[in-house]
């Protein structure tokens, strides 16, 4: 009885997966579990809320996100990022390398888990779940999909194009251009990745004065009835939907992004100094942008400035007609008699 309820919240925190919260940042974190606690039964939530008090985070683990009031599971929420400072192994399970320009029908996901991925952690933390283990272990899984559950479905955690998941291809954002914030490991802010996570989310509840439980109120509502649609698949069936999501975002970016490059690097310094390179090709194409529109702009002036000559030729024509018109009027008025009635 206990078991399966709990295995039910695990595919409902799956099924949020379209929610446009495109945030794995505190913000996006929290409105995900926010949402997921909605449509938790009361007995369930009851057990949640239990298994997280018998085994809370241990005080001395340094926190991202400030302790804001929310519920259980939306404190919790970001709890596997936290833990990564003490346990940096547990990193790659909050993603999976699916090369940029890999396809379905012709690559195989397991060559991206081979290290471990965050397929293989839903499985095994979902399981451990299942299992009804009490204590640690259990809340740990628990948290675990809480986090986890989210993060497969941002798009830039589901591939790789050699550039840290997005990290590396640095970006303009709110009229605030890229810039170097670490010389020695050429890392930019903004970049796509930090713009994904936070950025847009944080300008989306900022533009419309929401916090984020009344942003997960409105998410649920604006959703709920396709949740039930939702409510399918596989952790490799999201991946790959996050995947292509993540392809569909580079083609849109403003210059062509190299991809024949080590997909294997661990800096924004690795091949060949990439994020320099994209800075560079950004800002080229910015350039010549800038350009294409100074020459519109002059050839737009000089068109105006020609309309305005033929204009002033055609009025100082009409006017000189308009001028000899009367002209030959009142001479033909003044030589002209009228007779007497």
């Amino acid at each position: 009885m206990i078991k399966r309820p709990l295995w039910s919240l695990a595919l409902f925190l799956a099924a949020l997966a379209p929610l446009p919260a495109h945030a794995w940042g505190c913000e996006g974190h929290q409105i995900v579990a926010l949402i997921a606690m909605k449509h938790l039964q009361p007995q369930v939530a009851a057990q949640v809320n239990a298994i997280l008090a018998a085994s809370p985070v241990a005080s001395t683990l340094r926190r991202f996100c400030r302790s804001s009031g929310l519920p259980p599971m939306a404190e919790v929420s970001s709890w596997a990022d936290d833990l990564r400072s003490e346990q940096p192994d547990s990193g790659p399970l909050h993603y999976i390398n699916i090369p940029l320009n890999a396809s379905r029908d012709k690559y195989d996901i397991t060559e991206a888990c081979k290290q471990g991925c965050i397929i293989d952690a839903i499985t095994k933390y979902t399981q451990q779940l299942k299992a009804g283990n009490e204590g640690k272990t259990r809340a740990d899984a628990l948290r675990f999909l809480i986090h986890f559950l989210g993060d497969i479905h941002q798009p830039l955690h589901d591939e790789t194009n050699g550039d840290e998941g997005g990290n590396c291809v640095p970006v303009e954002f709110e009229d605030e251009e890229p810039h170097v914030t670490n010389a020695q490991k050429e890392e930019y802010f903004p970049n796509l990745h930090s713009v994904w996570d936070t950025g847009i989310p944080q300008n989306m509840l900022a533009s419309h004065d929401m916090t984020v439980e009344e942003f997960a109120d409105f998410l649920d509502f604006r959703f709920r009835p396709r949740f039930q649609r939702w409510n399918s698949g596989q952790a490799a069936d999201w991946a790959w939907e996050g995947h292509d999501l993540a392809f569909s975002a580079y083609r849109a970016l403003p210059a062509n992004l190299p991809r024949d490059i080590n997909l294997q690097a661990t800096s924004c310094s690795d091949n060949n100094h990439l994020a320099k390179r994209i800075a560079d090709l950004q800002r080229l194409k910015a350039a010549q942008a800038k350009e294409v529109d100074a020459g519109y702009a002059a050839a737009q002036r000089q068109e105006t400035k020609d309309r305005l000559a033929n204009v002033k030729s055609l009025m100082e024509s009409f006017t000189a007609g308009v001028q000899t018109f009367n002209t030959r009027q009142s001479s033909s008025g003044a030589g002209s008699s009228t007779p007497k009635t």
